[in-house]
């Protein structure tokens, strides 16, 4: 068995390419099966190595190599053989080509690496250090989404690229396949995500892109009622990784350019009246909504969604911006159709913040919530992908297994 398997890795360098399609197409279905993994640890994991070679050849042996690297990610060993900047470089660049095959694909593999605090931490600090070199942000400092017309060029691009300001774009663009007829980018949420867990990641989405110069979060939130799970989950857990520093709240609930509460309160809202006094204050979105209007269907994503509330909560300034724009209302008749015990109790948790007597000359230091960070882009520790056009799952993204 061991000979069989090192002559079948041996094709995946041979110098023919059906060859090396052929092999690749039979290792990804050896990486489906546990027993096999501790064969690809030989020789330093110079396979796993060869299958990273492979991402940038021909498309069928790249589709193939992409799969197997997308299992092989379970293992941490695999992973810290490919967090390497070459290689996520290179991923990235695959990402936002136009009209390439395997961007999707790509996606994937990234949303399973990122899930490493130290490629999220990676794809940050490259951030940090275009930034450093560029404190100006301008077309010539930041790589430019490429268009069917304009292909970026590795040689001159490389030491410019701001790679989350463009996979932002891309994510946003994707939408629809409105980038990428052979794509539509959703699992690139989930890298999101995962960057937005990291200190950094979180301070970098409340600033603003070198692309357009909008605010960085405000690409995310017309996510939040979008109808791919997937999307809106990346969208709204986004959000929740950037609201846990109190010192962010202040422009998340106040920038007029992010518009924030809207896009959290409408997933939660049904087709309820309100009376007039109720809807004094209310934001306008919110108001005489239609008689079919439905709620967030998924009671995780309803979670995630009032304990981003629930951190805003947290400062004065928060609870009293929120009474003011009438959470209140919102969140009561939430939980009167509220079936799920963990909303019921996050919402009488944020409703007993929203109705505490704070006093007069009271303290405004920021009060401790017990909500607990994410710790990967999903709840589920696997995520399993029979055909890559069966992206509405139920299940959050998290790390993905592509069966093959």
């Amino acid at each position: 068995m061991e000979a069989q398997l090192d002559e079948l890795f041996s094709f995946l360098r041979d110098s023919r390419p059906d060859v090396r399609q052929l092999a690749a197409k039979n290792v990804a279905g050896l990486t489906t099966t546990p027993e096999f993994l501790p064969f690809f640890k030989k020789d330093g994991c110079r396979v796993v190595k060869d299958l990273m070679t492979l991402t940038k050849g021909e498309p069928l042996a790249a589709h193939d190599a992409i799969s197997a690297l997308i299992n092989l990610c379970v293992d941490p060993i695999f992973v810290f053989v490919m967090d390497n900047e070459d290689f996520l470089y290179d991923l990235i660049l695959l990402i936002v080509l136009p009209r390439n095959v395997v961007a999707d694909l790509c996606c994937m593999l990234l949303n399973n690496l990122s899930e490493s605090n130290s490629v999220a931490r990676k794809l940050v600090a490259d951030i940090s250090r275009s930034a450093a070199a560029s404190p100006s942000p301008s077309a010539e400092s930041t790589f430019p989404i490429p268009t069917p017309s304009t292909q970026p060029n590795p040689s001159t691009t490389k030491l410019k690229t701001h790679y989350l300001d463009n996979l932002l774009e891309v994510f946003v663009r994707g939408a629809g396949k409105g980038y990428n007829p052979e794509a539509e980018y959703h699992f690139l949420g989930g890298v999101l995500s995962n960057v937005a867990m990291t200190p950094a990641g979180a301070a970098w989405f409340r600033g603003r892109t070198g692309v357009d110069g909008a605010l960085r979060l405000s690409k995310m939130v017309p996510f939040t009622e979008h109808p791919n799970r997937i999307r809106r989950s990346a969208a709204i857990h986004t959000i929740k990784n950037t609201a846990f520093e109190p010192e962010g709240h202040a422009l998340l609930l106040t920038d007029t350019e992010l518009n924030l509460l809207p896009y959290l309160l409408l997933p939660l809202s049904g087709p309820e009246d309100y009376t007039d006094e109720e809807m004094e204050g209310m934001p306008d979105e919110l108001q005489l909504l239609e008689p079919d209007k439905e709620r967030e269907k998924d009671a995780k994503l309803r979670l995630a969604l009032v304990e981003i509330l629930l951190l805003l909560t947290s400062t004065r300034q928060g609870r009293d911006i929120l009474r003011a724009k009438k959470v209140y209302p919102v969140v009561q008749k939430l939980h009167l159709q509220e079936k799920d015990e963990k909303v019921q109790e996050a919402i009488e948790r944020l409703v007993q913040m929203l109705c505490r007597d704070e006093g007069d000359g009271g303290s405004t230091n920021p009060l401790p919530i017990p909500v607990a960070k994410r710790l990967k882009s999903a709840d589920a520790k696997d995520y399993v992908i029979e055909e890559m056009e069966d992206s509405d799952s139920d299940s959050d993204g998290g790390m993905i297994e592509q069966l093959v």
